[in-house]
């Protein structure tokens, strides 16, 4: 039976909303004796190093990168790298930010409240944010 020394994973595998907040976590997880070498390194879609934030517990290392709010800009493919006593693991995952849906309106006037005969004026608006 062969395990491995260590693993990393990404999650959540979501497609968030342009606007919101948003985080990417990378949790690496060390068999007993594998000791971790440097820190855990999040590279962006242009292969660049983001920053992130580290939190560590015996055998489990959690790095998050936060979009705060993310953008369609932020899109790419994020790349999670660990380097232990054992060698180098990674993980990648797609980001893909979606655009929100716009926000659509009527009104009227008069308001609705009003009885509108024949030949009445009625004038519509119609909003799109």
């Amino acid at each position: 039976m062969t395990f491995d020394p260590f693993t990393v994973t990404i999650s959540p595998y979501e497609t968030p909303t342009a606007g919101e907040s948003f985080s990417l976590t990378c949790t690496v997880s060390l068999a007993e004796g594998a000791s971790l070498i440097g820190a855990v390194q999040w590279m962006g879609p242009d292969g660049v190093p983001v920053n992130s934030t580290h939190q560590a517990t015996t055998n489990i290392y959690i790095s998050t990168l936060e979009f705060n709010p993310v953008m369609t800009s932020h899109g790419g493919q994020y790349t999670c790298q660990a380097t232990s006593s054992a060698g180098t693991m990674m993980d990648a995952t797609l980001l893909t930010v979606q655009i929100p849906l716009p926000t659509i309106s009527v009104s009227r006037e008069p308001d609705a409240s009003v009885l509108l005969r024949h030949g009445d004026n009625l004038t519509l608006t119609c909003t799109i944010q």
